[in-house]
């Protein structure tokens, strides 16, 4: 097929503003706006490595932070003799950590996100705030950031760029695979790439690269591009270097002949790939965009997304979705290939303008989905599992109102770095903070509920999770610490239900959390003995957006129900009596009063454990504002 970018180039240039200008109000428009998308991967951060600090994000105030073994959030990471909190670096020449197949995998120990000291050095808990990162903190104000984005596998750079550019590392060991490390195959990769698709079906693109890339074009390891001359297009377009690839970037710019889809790699000293500084990075990116800016009918129908590869073996307190055991083309060796840690994602265009947040689950695979949705070129190396998961992007972006304004950046000064330098441990640690405030947020495509029921008789609890959205949810069930067990994923189809029992402990005992996108979380806890005749369940109605807890009490005699507002909220406790068998339903507005957020917490006099939380975000399919 032969693709045509967007009507939005025919737009007359007249009137097209610089920067901090205000375009007037265009007519609504769509996916066939856009007429070019530049694919910007950068080399080993992770999201709370960067963007911990920033407002509005699911950052290191998150409410919902998944807790450890001890009982304390995720953030408490266990060290020699004691624990190590996320500290600032406070340097700009990091040293690398370690960032392989093994020692993600040791760190994600079973989905129990404990072992990251061990594995990869306290150095791995360092992270950046605002002040050393103006350049970054500033563009992701100014555009939208992705805080679900997950790299593609808990590996390191060459897997992930994989996915990238061909939506799979060959699990299955078909085309030369699976590829789980750094070591490339003599002979070349044989399965094929994005970019052949994309050659196939009449669609332009091009990877911009300079003499040093890095080795991070992974079109380079494939069999079809070893053997391309010049003068073919997987070698002009896929292989061939510039010897500056921001003034060859530029020139096509300004000629108007930006291929329809671009990668851009880096050179080494500039890709933020440690010890190599982000204010090095930062430059490059600003250049980049500087390069957009400077012929408005190009930068007003352009995508630019700013990513990364890998996390580089920095921390981040989000575990990723993992599918369960036994996936089609998502294991290797018995171990899950990903998802991986999350990444920074910024979304640079008219449609993504205004400092939103995105809080759909992504990965690199989502690179291609957007690109199959725009150009119609499908990839079929990407796995049921992923397309089910992974969102397309295309809910981070509001084509009926784009916003062709260019934001004033701050500069970016390049900090050249000699060597990797080691970060000390504060001898007073305390949890991190984080700037205060929201953003607003998109609609996502969720809506999730969770209720459990105690069987006294099966000594089970019996679990119901439901999903009245429009994706699929990967969701995690976690253990109390002290329960024998690793978490267990499990999936909630668009409109479907899940059903789930675990076994009682000693006495009835029972506490386990379930975790979800956007800070979606359900606890249970209590001694099925004592309070198994009293239950608190939720009811949501998006329509009215009205969030109803219902309390239920089974028992022979009178119930007090407590239930408290952990965050949203400045009123309450509220308490209830419920008379023997009866029940009582207490409804609550967070649409009206919250902007959607919940958080609240049951108890009863009747079972001193009896708890439950109940916390997450009413969609209206409208935007919002992040949580905390």
């Amino acid at each position: 097929m032969s693709f045509r970018p967007g009507s939005i180039l025919a737009l007359p240039l007249c009137g097209l503003l610089a920067t901090g200008a205000s375009s007037g109000t265009p007519a609504p428009g769509s996916l066939r706006d856009i007429g070019h998308v530049v694919i910007f991967v950068q080399e080993n951060r992770s999201f709370d490595h960067y963007f911990g600090t920033l407002r509005g994000v699911r950052g290191f105030r998150d409410p919902s932070a998944p807790g450890g073994r001890d009982g304390r959030p995720d953030l408490y990471q266990t060290g020699d003799g004691g624990f190590v909190l996320p500290f600032q670096a406070g340097l700009p020449c990091l040293e690398d950590v370690a960032h392989d197949w093994t020692s993600g995998h040791d760190a994600w120990n079973g989905g129990n996100w404990d072992l990251w000291i061990k594995a990869k050095g306290a150095t791995a808990m360092a992270y950046y705030t605002r002040a050393q990162l103006p350049f970054h903190y500033a563009l992701a104000d100014a555009y939208t950031v992705c805080d679900a984005y997950h790299c593609s596998a808990i590996s390191p750079t060459n897997p992930n760029r994989l996915y990238v550019f061909t939506g799979t590392l060959d699990p299955g060991g078909r085309g030369g695979g699976p590829v789980i490390d750094n070591q490339e195959s003599p002979s070349g990769y044989h399965w094929t790439t994005y970019p052949e698709r994309l050659q196939a079906a009449g669609v332009s693109w091009k990877v911009y690269q300079q003499g040093d890339n890095f080795d991070d074009n992974p079109l380079a390891w494939f069999s079809p591009f070893q053997r391309a001359v010049p003068g073919e297009p997987l070698h002009d377009r896929g292989m061939a270097r510039e010897t500056d690839l921001v003034a060859a970037f530029a020139r096509d710019v300004k000629a108007g002949s930006l291929p329809q889809v671009s990668w851009i790699i880096a050179p080494s000293d500039r890709s933020e790939h440690p010890p190599y500084s982000p204010e090095s990075g930062a430059r490059l990116t600003r250049e980049l965009l500087q390069a957009l800016a400077g012929s408005p009918a190009v930068a007003r129908s352009t995508v630019f997304m700013l990513t990364y590869d890998e996390n580089g073996g920095f921390f981040d307190h989000v575990p990723p979705p993992v599918p369960p055991p036994g996936t089609p083309g998502e294991f290797v060796h018995g171990e899950p290939i990903g998802l991986g840690v999350r990444v920074p994602m910024i979304l640079v265009s008219p449609w993504t303008r205004g400092g939103y947040v995105c809080s759909q689950v992504f990965d690199h695979t989502s690179i291609i989905r957007f690109l199959e949705a725009w150009t119609g070129v499908r990839e079929p190396n990407l796995s049921p599992w992923r397309r089910k998961i992974c969102g397309d992007l295309t809910t981070a972006f509001d084509f009926q109102r784009p916003d062709f304004s260019l934001p004033v950046l701050p500069s970016a000064e390049p900090v050249f770095c000699p060597g990797g330098t080691k970060p000390q441990v504060p001898a007073d640690q305390t949890l991190p903070a984080q700037e205060p405030g929201q953003k607003p947020a998109r609609a996502l495509p969720y809506q999730l509920n969770g209720n459990a029921r105690i069987d006294r008789t099966q000594g089970q609890v019996q679990l119901s999770l439901s999903n009245a959205g429009a994706q699929a949810a990967n969701l995690a069930i976690c253990p109390s610490p002290d329960r024998p067990g690793d978490p267990w994923p499990l999936e909630v189809d668009p409109g479907g239900t899940v059903q789930a029992a675990f076994a009682t402990g000693p006495g009835g005992d029972y506490d386990f959390t379930c975790y979800g996108p956007n800070g979606f979380r359900r606890r249970f806890a209590g001694t099925g003995a004592a309070g198994g005749g009293v239950e608190v369940s939720s009811r949501i109605d998006p329509r009215q957006g009205t969030f109803q807890v219902i309390l239920n009490n089974g028992t022979r005699g009178p119930v007090t129900f407590t239930l408290k507002a952990n965050a949203y909220r400045g009123d309450g406790p509220w308490t209830r009596v419920v008379a023997a068998g009866g029940s009582v339903t207490e409804t609550f507005h967070p649409v009206r009063h919250g902007q959607g957020w919940y958080d609240l917490t049951a108890t009863v006099d009747s079972d001193d454990r009896f708890l439950r939380v109940l916390a997450g975000h009413i969609e209206t399919g409208q935007a919002s504002v992040t949580g905390l």
